[in-house]
């Protein structure tokens, strides 16, 4: 795997999540129409904006955890068994970090899998 390639894709999501993250803080910080009805909406509105907010900063918190493996050394390195997370499964979600077993595993428990 090429962690360098890796390591610069992490960099660009992580800066356009904090451009996300800006432009969701700025809407919310933005002041609200003096109409009660106008208001409405726009809490709405606000409620959807700061469950995205919720998303973007833990993808965030993700990716630079992602950095940090990759600085140790061991962004390859399952966290749960410490076997090699499969290649395809780090192209397609680059701050995984459980191999696919492990996911699985994981996700059974979750549901309620025996």
């Amino acid at each position: 795997m090429d962690i360098k390639a890796a390591e610069t894709q992490l960099r660009d999501k992580l800066a356009r999540e904090i451009r996300r993250l800006e432009a969701i803080e700025q809407r919310l910080r933005s002041t609200h129409s003096p109409s009660f009805g106008e208001q409405a909406i726009e809490r709405e509105g606000d409620e959807v904006d700061e469950r995205m907010e919720e998303t973007i900063i833990h993808e965030i918190d993700m990716i630079k955890a992602a950095l940090e493996r990759i600085e140790a050394g061991n962004y390859e390195s399952c966290s749960s068994c410490g076997a090699q997370i499969n290649e395809a499964r780090l192209e397609a979600l680059p701050y995984t970090t459980l191999c696919i077993s492990c996911a699985r595993e994981r996700s059974g428990k979750i549901l309620g899998s025996p």
